[in-house]
């Protein structure tokens, strides 16, 4: 008899809902918090960080099973904002330390120059988007080695110059237009 008990249960938490996360996690959630300054568009009208499920504001997404942040869009169509920035600037990518099961992480439009900080933590990437930023030189080619699972890399009027050799450290496309 205990065991139709524990089945009903389990039946009325799958139908109300109770499977799913009721948000994010507060850690993900103070580190979305602490990449706000970087990407200024994210202060603009429209955009909604800073209250509830941070799986639900703009440019975020995250798994309903288990409440991380999945994806992260984070970038920018207009220039403005990044006006005053002509050389581009580098981004500490130990920020995005808490999002364990980061898949996709679009960048793009966000005048970087380069990253800072190396550490092997986007072990879940499979897509990054770097288009249309101000990479200087090829300093972010030692940084692909720590995405191991990365399928599509985005590349297209980012700066780069010359032959990058991405062998065995991208498995699916790039994408790397001019």
């Amino acid at each position: 008899m205990e065991y139709w008990k524990l089945v009903w249960v389990f039946v009325l938490a799958f139908l109300f809902g109770g499977y799913q996360s009721e948000g994010c996690w507060e850690i993900e959630k103070a580190a979305l918090l602490q990449l706000k300054p970087f990407f200024p568009h994210i202060n603009d009208e429209g955009i909604s960080w800073g209250k509830g499920n941070c799986c639900r504001w703009n440019g975020v997404e995250g798994s309903t099973s288990t409440g991380r942040v999945t994806r992260l869009f984070l970038e920018y169509r207009s220039v403005e904002v990044y006006y005053n920035i002509s050389q581009g600037w580098y981004l500490n990518i130990s920020l995005f330390l808490p999002f364990h099961e980061l898949k996709s992480l679009d960048l793009g439009n966000s005048y970087i120059a380069g990253f800072i900080d190396n550490h092997s933590f986007m072990n879940k990437l499979e897509i990054l988007d770097l288009s249309n930023n101000k990479l200087l030189g090829n300093n972010i080619l030692p940084y692909l080695a720590e995405f191991t699972s990365l399928k599509t890399l985005l590349l297209d009027n980012c700066g780069l110059q010359g032959s990058i050799d991405i062998s065995g450290k991208v498995t699916g496309e790039v994408f790397c237009l001019y």
